[in-house]
C-alpha cells in the first residue's frame, strides 16, 4: 500500500511563535537524496511545475507525497518522491530553503531566469504595498494564534491536574507491548509532518492520507488533546524502539504536542478526535481519552474550560479571517508576476527539468 499511494502532507504551518517549519526533513544528503530547490517570485509558476512532477511520478508508479502550502492548500510547496531519493521544493519565504552541499545534493531552479523584471518596475509601488501588506496579515494571524493559545494553555491547566498519568502510562505501554513487539535492535526512524493546519479555508486535515497509509485505524476520542498526546508520544517511542518507522504528525497550533501518529510498514494510525478534527467513519478501536482525567477536577473547572474553548474557537476564526485577507493579497501580487514570465520558456524549462528527474 505504502509503495503504491500517493499521498499529502503539510510541512509548514502558522503558529503562535510565527510559521513553523518541518522542512529540514525533506531530504537527506547523506543516504544519496537530490534535491531541486526552486526560485521564483509569486505566480512564476513553482506550484505548477510541481503539480508536473508529481503528475509524473503518478503516472510512472512511483509513491509520491505531495506537500501542500498552509496558506493556500491549493498550492504546492514541496513534492518527495522516496523510490529516486528526490525532493522538488519551494525555496522561497517563509520555508527559505538554501544549499548545504550545493551542485552535489542541491540544484537551484531560478524561475527568475523566465521572467521580465522591467514589466514589474512599472508596478514596483504596488508590488511592494502589497508585499508588505501581505506580511502584515500574517503578522496579525499569528497574534490572533499567540492569543487562542493564551486561554487554550489556561484550560489545558485544569486538564492535566485532572490526568492520572499511572493509569495512562500502564494503559499506552501495553497497548504498545500488544501492538509493536519486542525492543529490535535496529530502531526505527521518525519523520515529521503535519496532517492538518490552519489555513484561508479553515482547518484542513488530509484524511485521505491517514486512510491510504493505515488500514488499522485506533481513535485516540480527547476532546482537549493532551491525554492523546502524552498516550502518542508513549506509543511513538515504542513503536521506534521496536524498529518501526514512524511519520509523527504534530498539532499545528501547538508543535510540541503529537496529534497523530501513522506507522505504515504495520498499516497502523493512530488519530486524536475532537472538535476540531473530529475522526469520520467507524475506528477499528477507540479510546475514550476521559477515562485517564479525574472528572471531579474537571466539573469544578468546568465553566473556566468551556470559557476558554469559546474565547480560543473565537480567536482561531480570526485568525483563518487574517489569512483569507493574506491569500487574496497574494492573489493579486501573483497577476503582476504572471504578466512578467515567459511561459513558453519556462515550459521549455519544465520539460527538461522532469526528464532530469526521471531518466536520469
Amino acid at each position: 500500500m505504502y509503495q503504491n499511494a500517493s499521498v499529502s502532507f503539510f510541512m509548514g504551518a502558522n503558529t503562535p511563535l510565527g510559521f513553523y517549519s518541518l522542512f529540514d526533513g525533506l531530504y537527506d544528503a547523506h543516504e544519496g537524496w537530490r534535491a531541486y530547490v526552486i526560485k521564483g517570485g509569486p505566480g512564476t509558476g513553482k506550484s505548477t511545475l510541481m503539480k508536473k512532477i508529481a503528475a509524473e511520478a503518478d503516472a510512472r508508479g512511483y509513491f509520491c507525497e505531495r506537500i501542500h502550502c498552509s496558506s493556500d492548500p491549493a498550492s504546492l510547496d514541496a513534492v518527495i518522491i522516496p523510490h529516486l531519493k528526490t525532493a522538488v521544493a519551494d525555496g522561497t519565504p517563509p520555508h527559505v530553503l538554501e544549499p548545504r552541499y550545493p551542485g552535489v545534493c542541491e540544484t537551484i531552479v531560478d524561475l527568475g531566469a523566465y521572467r521580465d523584471d522591467k514589466k514589474l518596475s512599472a508596478d514596483a509601488e504596488e508590488i511592494v504595498t502589497k508585499t508588505d501588506l501581505n506580511s502584515a496579515e500574517h503578522k496579525k494571524c499569528i497574534g490572533f494564534l499567540a492569543a487562542a493559545k493564551s486561554v487554550t494553555d489556561d484550560a489545558h491547566r485544569f486538564v492535566c491536574a485532572s490526568l492520572r498519568p499511572d493509569k495512562l502510562k500502564k494503559f499506552a505501554y501495553k497497548l504498545a507491548q500488544n501492538s509493536f513487539g519486542a525492543v529490535s535492535n535496529e530502531a526505527g526512524r521518525e519523520k515529521r509532518r503535519f496532517l492538518s493546519a490552519l489555513t484561508p479555508e479553515g482547518g484542513v486535515i488530509f484524511g485521505e492520507t491517514f486512510n491510504a497509509l493505515c488500514e488499522k485505524h485506533t481513535v485516540l476520542e480527547d476532546e482537549y488533546g493532551v491525554a492523546a498526546s502524552l498516550l502518542l508520544t508513549i506509543l511513538k517511542d515504542s513503536a521506534l524502539e521496536s524498529g518501526h518507522d514512524c511519520i509523527v504528525c504534530p498539532c499545528p497550533t501547538d508543535p510540541q504536542r503529537i496529534e497523530h501518529l501513522l506507522i505504515p510498514s504495520l498499516s497502523m494510525g493512530y488519530f486524536t478526535s475532537n472538535a476540531f478534527h473530529p475522526y469520520q467513519g467507524e475506528p477499528d478501536v477507540a479510546v475514550d481519552c476521559a477515562r485517564f482525567s479525574d472528572a471531579d477536577v474537571l466539573k469544578r473547572h468546568r465553566n473556566r474550560i468551556s470559557f476558554d474553548r469559546r474565547a480560543a474557537r473565537e480567536m482561531l476564526d480570526e485568525a483563518v479571517g487574517k489569512l483569507h485577507n493574506a491569500k487574496a493579497i497574494h492573489d493579486e501580487l501573483e497577476r503582476y508576476y504572471i504578466g512578467a514570465m515567459d511561459f513558453d520558456r519556462l515550459g521549455e524549462a519544465g520539460e527538461k527539468l522532469i526528464r532530469q528527474i526521471f531518466e536520469a
